[in-house]
């Protein structure tokens, strides 16, 4: 039976991923996942694709206290309660949506380290800086078989950003799961889509730099009729609940 191997969360979209032991996976994902963003004067989202050095900044949200905290990559620590400071316009996906701007250290010690402005936003009317879909599941055999591929042992899979990372399985096993439910610790999931990947694939989870062909890996064996390379899958949230690491990842015949 395939369980849940790591569960994977940034309180800011694109920084570097924390893992968690337990988590509750609401209708629109796990709480507080990707809460907050960051954008440029231009209201475009930042993310490792054209920020790179997002990697080396890690953050926590502490819902309780209403306090963010980034960890910085000299282990500088920037905590505060972040408050609301006007309201903008941003883009993600091609969808436009209001945003609210951020006071707070938090836009000057990123800035600071990526060498460009950026601002801190949230997004307003329960939108987060998610994909097309509330949770991404990827087994640690598709990771590994992308490896293979390429031959490179011990590919992390954390440069996938997957939410729920799986073992237990054969490399791609979830590719099945596509249309179905899938029960994940206490929270059903409805199985989407694959998952089509990116150059962020390419990127060292840690530094932000490339040191890994992916992409061409992928599409020397994962190459769809659409042109597109897919590893991994979305879906949404049917019930919420919570999930652990060691959880079973079971399909359900009968959803």
């Amino acid at each position: 039976m395939p369980r849940v191997r790591a569960i994977n969360v940034s309180a800011v979209k694109s920084l570097h991923l924390t893992p968690v032991a337990e988590a509750t996976i609401g209708r629109d994902g796990i709480d507080h996942d990707r809460e907050f963003m960051l954008a440029d004067a231009t209201g475009r989202i930042a993310t490792q694709r054209n920020t790179r050095l997002l990697a080396q900044i890690s953050s926590t949200y502490d819902a309780e206290a209403g306090e963010l905290e980034l960890v910085l990559p000299g282990g500088e620590r920037v905590r505060s309660a972040p408050s609301p400071a006007g309201t903008t316009t941003v883009e993600l996906w091609g969808r436009e949506f209001p945003a609210t701007l951020m006071n707070g250290p938090f836009a000057d010690a990123v800035s600071e380290v990526v060498g460009t402005p950026l601002r801190l936003l949230r997004a307003q009317g329960g939108i987060r800086g998610l994909d097309s879909h509330a949770v991404s599941v990827l087994s640690q055999a598709s990771v590994d078989e992308v490896g293979r591929r390429g031959g490179r042992d011990g590919l992390d899979p954390r440069r996938f950003r997957p939410t729920l990372l799986i073992d237990g399985c054969e490399a791609h096993a979830e590719d099945a799961w596509v249309g179905g439910v899938v029960r994940a610790g206490e929270a059903r999931l409805r199985v989407i889509r694959l998952d089509p990947r990116c150059a962020l694939t390419t990127l060292d989870p840690d530094t932000g730099e490339r040191d890994a062909d992916t992409l061409r890996w992928l599409a020397g064996y994962r190459r769809a009729d659409d042109g597109e390379v897919y590893c991994g899958i979305y879906a949404d949230v049917d019930e919420p609940g919570h999930v652990r690491v060691g959880d079973e990842v079971e399909p359900l015949e009968d959803a």
